[in-house]
This record gives structure tokens, C-alpha cells and sequence, in this order.
């Protein structure tokens, strides 16, 4: 029983620790999650399992159906950024291109593309091992209590 707090433990560190990695590089430049409200709210929601996976680990009471909602919240935060949040950062690089090339007078450069940084693919993993492990320890939790009619 502890070693999946543990294994939950550690993914809540991941989760947290994720959004202060880079979310998105364009081109050179990585673009961290955190001044992100949406990393600032994964960052809170992996706080949060962190302190339940402790909790669960000290024996204060089972936990796994709380770290499951955090999970969950993680992850659809999580891939919601993933799908939107390229698009949002080509837009605002344009933007900023743009806002350069005349006021320098000079031809506008392209943008670079924009890709998935190691913070949002850590983050993603660490969202799916909290809810999976989570779901798995309510599911088995559920069915091995005796049913009383």
C-alpha cells in the first residue's frame, strides 16, 4: 500500500515541478508555464495531490479518490494547453513581428514554429500516472470491500 503513495507522491512532484519547465519553445526560446494561469492552476492541483499522496502515505485516511480528481483536473488542463496553446503562442510571436517590423521599418521575419516543451510532456505524464494509479486504487478499493445488503 505505501509504495503506490510513493509512486503517487512522485508524480505530484512532477506535476507541480512541471510548470517551471518549458511548456513551449519557439525556435531557441523556451516559454515557461508559470506567470500561465493555467500553469499557476497546475501547479495548486499538484500541490494539492502532493500534500493527499503525504496524507495517504502517513496512513491519515484514504486519499486515492481525492488524488484522482487532481489528477484528472491536471490532465484536462493539461491537454487543453496542449491543443490551444500553440496556436495562442504563433499568434502572439506574429503579433509581435509584426509590432517590430514597423516600428523598426524593417522587413518582418518569420516566425518559427512552435512545439511542446519537456514541461508540458512531463506534466502530461505525471497527470496520467496520478489518475490512473488513483482510478485503479478506488476500482480495486471498491470491489474487495465486502457489500452489506
Amino acid at each position: 500500500m505505501p509504495k503506490v503513495y510513493v509512486l503517487l507522491l512522485g508524480a505530484s512532484v512532477v506535476v507541480a515541478g512541471s510548470c517551471f519547465l518549458p511548456w513551449f519553445t519557439i525556435g531557441e526560446v523556451g516559454l515557461a508555464g508559470v506567470p500561465d494561469p493555467a500553469a499557476l492552476f497546475v501547479f495548486a492541483v499538484g500541490l494539492v495531490a502532493l500534500a493527499l499522496s503525504a496524507m495517504g502515505l502517513l496512513r491519515r485516511g484514504e486519499t486515492r479518490a481525492w488524488i484522482l480528481l487532481a489528477g484528472l483536473a491536471a490532465l484536462t488542463t493539461l491537454t487543453v494547453v496542449s491543443i490551444v496553446g500553440p496556436t495562442t503562442v504563433a499568434d502572439r510571436a506574429q503579433a509581435r513581428a509584426e509590432a517590430l517590423s514597423i516600428v523598426d521599418n524593417v522587413p518582418m521575419e518569420p516566425v518559427p514554429p512552435v512545439r511542446a516543451g519537456i514541461g508540458l510532456m512531463a506534466g502530461l505524464a505525471g497527470a496520467v500516472v496520478l489518475a490512473a494509479v488513483s482510478l485503479a486504487g478506488v476500482w480495486r478499493t471498491d470491489t474487495t470491500e465486502p457489500r452489506t445488503p
